[in-house]
């Protein structure tokens, strides 16, 4: 999603010891795409009380619309975590909808 303000890509770190609180996305009509490019042992992502975990080299889509949490609980010497973020429009989003939704977010409003 690059034609509104709903949509973002961007390289995420998470080092050792850090977490994130729980929150909710702003938004139900887009996935996120978390690309694993450095993921060290005990890095969870919690979404909607679904533990789920990164992998090198894979994707994961998500909700984020759910009550999400992220930590990161391995060893100083872990390093961070690393992940790739694209946000896609979710599938039951309609163009007629994704045309409208880029009129109200437009990035230049």
């Amino acid at each position: 999603i690059s034609s509104n303000s709903l949509g973002s890509a961007g390289f995420w770190l998470l080092g050792p010891g850090a977490a994130l609180g729980s929150s909710y996305g702003p938004t139900n009509t887009r996935l996120r795409c978390h690309l694993g490019l450095q993921t060290p042992p005990l890095c969870e992502l919690v979404v909607g009380g679904e533990p789920q975990c990164w992998s090198e080299g894979h994707c994961l889509l998500i909700d984020d619309s759910f009550l999400h949490t992220v930590s990161h609980k391995g060893p100083p010497d872990a390093g961070p975590r690393v992940i790739l973020s694209v946000d896609v429009w979710h599938p039951n989003v309609a163009a007629a909808e994704r045309q409208a939704l880029d009129f109200m977010f437009s990035p230049d409003l």
